[in-house]
């Protein structure tokens, strides 16, 4: 068995290209791939955390809802969660054009466990669901294929 340079997954001895990240399962090849040739990769982390920005709109706009109608403090969260639904669509954007920092934006933890926690205690269930799928959705892929996007940075 092989392993893929990028992503580390095992390969069968005659892949040529890696079921989990789609790079090309040459050593040859591996060294001189770059941003272009994992652009599968990149598209699709790029509409995962577009995905994930609206998701995390509408749960903002159903907080200033649900703050208008019962708890002042629910605007507070769902502004944030407002902004950083923003934050995600541009950055679901930008992405392709540099793919550069990808694992060191989104292998940090402490970030997303704090909006889990305060969409948990002020936002309610609905809070977590935007959460969960960051995990699942976003940074579990980025995990996986870590290798390949620590690539585009060098």
């Amino acid at each position: 068995m092989k392993y893929c340079t990028h992503c580390g997954k095992e390969l069968l001895d005659e892949a040529v290209v890696c079921p989990g990240c789609g790079c090309a399962a040459d050593a040859q090849a591996n060294r001189a791939y770059g941003a272009a040739d994992c652009s599968s990769l990149i598209n699709t982390l790029a509409q995962r955390v577009n995905v994930n920005g609206i998701i995390w709109l509408v749960i903002g706009i159903l907080q200033v809802i649900g703050g208008l109608a019962i708890n002042w403090f629910l605007l507070i969260v769902g502004a944030l969660n407002i902004i950083s639904s923003v934050q995600d669509m541009n950055y679901s954007k930008a992405l392709p054009n540099n793919p550069t920092g990808i694992v060191a934006k989104f292998e940090p933890l402490t970030g997303p466990i704090i909006t889990l926690i305060y969409n948990l205690i002020f936002g309610g269930v609905i809070g977590v669901v935007g959460s969960i799928y960051y995990f699942v959705a976003i940074r579990n892929y980025v995990m996986e294929n870590k290798q390949a996007f620590a690539s585009l940075d060098t």
